[in-house]
């Protein structure tokens, strides 16, 4: 029973006035779901809901700012506006139908918010933001005074539109995590020094927000244990937050502190992908928890329903605060209440899709989740009129994704897979050093299969789909290694890079159908994942002595690792491994194992050349349905997107 395995979490507390059905928030987090009106779209509300119907106690909004000069893009909740009441008021309204309870961040960006917005930055020091490259105006005491009645008209906009908690956001290097931070704050007077001086306007604030806040709403504040900026990494840990938070809540103005980590200056801190530990924080946080008289929240690489629990069992906090877990599965509260554990869609921590489209100005969703932000645009997933014999041709994710929506509909799914293994280009990615967690996905996929009644065919290759007996065929067996990238730059070379006709490509050695060893050299214009993985997984090859790449791009791994957060880390496993790099750089041709640039450089002799270049669609036979990479190589996300429409449609 659900109560014996896991009693903390499923057990009900209270933030001040507020009630909570249970132990798990959803921390507010940008989805880049809205649009110029700056109010709640359909889009987000909806993704919003369908959160608090997977079981959650608390669904947060994102950061909103509270003042005009802190819109930092085209789509923020606008709190500084009397008209976001009305789409405030609806979400809470069906947030609240669903039986949880929501909360908003009130935000200011400071330094982080580009003059190009029409004014410079505020902060309380000339500190540069790492994040947009531009230098801040500090604040003088009139715009510290002028700014805290905004805090306060915000909160009174929150309460007439119903929601039950504010959270007013001093992590990270914003404005008033800014403050907090003596690296970020330099002043002299009254507002900078002490802890009790720069935690004053985040006092000030507090006290503004409690003279208007309705006794049945909960205040609280959002925080980080470090900021880890990477000069200065011991320069703001928890010996300053700590004593921060512990002041501030002795005034008895919040009702709950929630604890991040990280700065704009060190996102992988912030949102760590997938090469850091489950759980992150949970043993700082328990020093908040020994520490303040008030509940505390703790987010991080809070994955599995095991995770949780034992952070509450443990003492290390009193709530856990789960996110991207939420992004992958809005679910997971749900299949832990009805002991269907095993079914949770479990987060990988690529951050390829909630913060890379998110880095990209796009809505965010999630690799492995294709409802996520598309709840009100994919069709519903309900029974099929008709129930139809179907084929799968294809293992991979486009496939799998495809055979599970269409046996959730009622049809008779048989999936054929040539090889002995599923997961197609995802297992390559999977069997990587440092991307393990992709595993994860799949594993999940091959259980719902199994629980649907899917049949497997395994090691079977079907050439004629005429030879099925089924009434539609579906087409998913992804594209093979060719030679495409080169012709980005070099549009003519259709035929390749002279001399490499014969050179082993990236995918089929990750693949074991290739094995390089002694010097190896990648030529690389792909500049993704793809090549990311093989110069990993050359690295850990016992048979390889030194691996060296050419590539294309001008820094090896942009913009994919920038916008995930994972180029520091990257960067720094290759330099350990002493990993040669060529960037923006094109080879000519290869001779004897020499490798010739275009501006006459030679490189080598090598003693095996690998080829990163990309892949070309496998051919499609006429009559079937094609989805994935066989109809165009793109990314995973691609895959199970196809996958799950096309599944909708039959």
């Amino acid at each position: 029973m659900t109560e014996d395995v896991y009693p903390n979490l499923i057990s009900s507390i209270k933030l001040g006035p507020v009630s909570l059905r249970n132990r798990v928030v959803i921390p507010g987090h940008s989805m880049v779901h809205g649009d110029s009106s700056g109010l709640i779209t359909d889009k987000y509300r909806n993704y919003l809901v369908e959160r608090a119907k997977g079981g959650a106690a608390l669904v947060g909004l994102e950061s909103a700012p509270v003042h005009p000069n802190s819109r930092t893009w085209v789509g923020q909740v606008e709190l500084w506006r009397d008209e976001i009441v009305e789409s405030l008021s609806l979400t809470a309204q069906e947030i609240h139908d669903a039986g949880a309870k929501v909360s908003v961040i009130l935000w200011h960006g400071g330094h982080n918010v580009s003059y190009r917005r029409g004014a410079p930055a505020i902060a309380p020091s000339v500190v540069p933001s790492v994040q947009i490259g531009e230098i801040p105006r500090a604040m003088t005491i009139e715009d510290i005074q002028d700014i805290i009645p905004w805090y306060a008209k915000a909160a009174v906009r929150c309460a007439q539109a119903n929601l039950d908690v504010l959270e007013v956001q001093t992590s990270s290097d914003y404005l008033l995590g800014s403050f907090l931070n003596p690296q970020l704050n330099h002043r002299s007077d009254k507002y900078g020094g002490s802890v009790e001086n720069r935690c004053r306007i985040v006092v000030e604030i507090l006290e503004a927000i409690r003279a208007v806040l309705p006794p049945h709403m909960s205040l609280g504040v959002r925080t980080s244990i470090y900021h880890a900026i990477p000069g200065e990494p011991d320069g703001y840990t928890i010996k300053h937050s700590l004593p921060a938070m512990e002041y501030i809540s002795r005034l008895g103005l919040i009702d709950y502190v929630s604890v991040m980590a990280g700065s704009n200056t060190n996102f992988a801190e912030t949102i760590p992908p997938m090469t850091y530990p489950q759980p992150q924080l949970a043993g700082l946080s328990a020093q908040f928890k020994d520490t303040l008289d008030v509940p505390i929240i703790v987010a991080g690489r809070i994955i599995t329903p095991n995770h949780a629990e034992t952070i509450l069992a443990e003492r290390q906090a009193d709530l856990v605060g789960l996110a991207r877990a939420f992004i992958a599965d809005p679910k997971w509260m749900s299949k832990v209440l009805n002991n269907t554990t095993d079914r949770i869609r479990l987060c990988t921590g690529c951050n390829q899709v909630c913060l890379g489209f998110a880095g990209r100005s796009l809505p965010a969703g999630c690799n492995i989740n294709p409802e996520a932000g598309n709840e009100q645009d994919l069709l519903p997933l309900e029974l099929a009129i008709e129930n139809k014999k179907v084929a799968v041709v294809g293992g991979g994710p486009a496939g799998l994704e495809c055979a599970r929506v269409l046996s959730e509909r009622g049809h008779l799914v048989t999936l054929y897979e040539k090889s002995d293994t599923l997961g197609g280009a995802l297992l390559l990615a999977a069997n990587a050093p440092n991307r393990e967690e992709l595993h994860l996905p799949l594993h999940w996929w091959e259980n719902e299969l199994d629980y649907l009644g899917v049949r497997l065919l395994m090691n079977t290759e079907v050439k004629d789909p005429e030879s099925l007996d089924s009434d539609e065929v579906i087409w998913a067996t992804g594209a093979e290694a060719a030679s495409v990238w080169q012709m980005r730059f070099r549009p003519s070379m259709s035929a390749g890079i002279t001399g490499t006709k014969d050179f082993p490509h990236g995918r089929s050695v990750l693949a074991g159908l290739d094995v390089v060893s002694g010097s190896v050299l990648i030529i690389d214009e792909e500049g993704s994942w793809p090549a990311l993985n093989l110069v990993e997984f050359l690295v850990s090859q016992t048979s390889v002595s030194a691996v060296s790449i050419v590539t294309s791009s001008l820094i090896l791994g942009m913009p994919d690792l920038f916008i995930t957060g994972e180029y520091p880390l990257f960067a720094n496993r290759l330099k350990e491994a002493g990993v040669k790099v060529y960037s923006g750089v094109f080879v000519s041709e290869v001779k004897s194992n020499n490798v010739y640039l275009t501006d006459g450089t030679k490189l080598g002799e090598f003693d095996s050349i690998v080829l990163s270049l990309g892949a070309a669609a496998r051919t499609v036979p006429e009559g079937v349905k094609a989805i994935g990479d066989c109809v165009a190589p793109r990314d995973m996300w691609a895959a199970v997107q196809d996958g799950a429409r096309l599944a909708r449609t039959i």
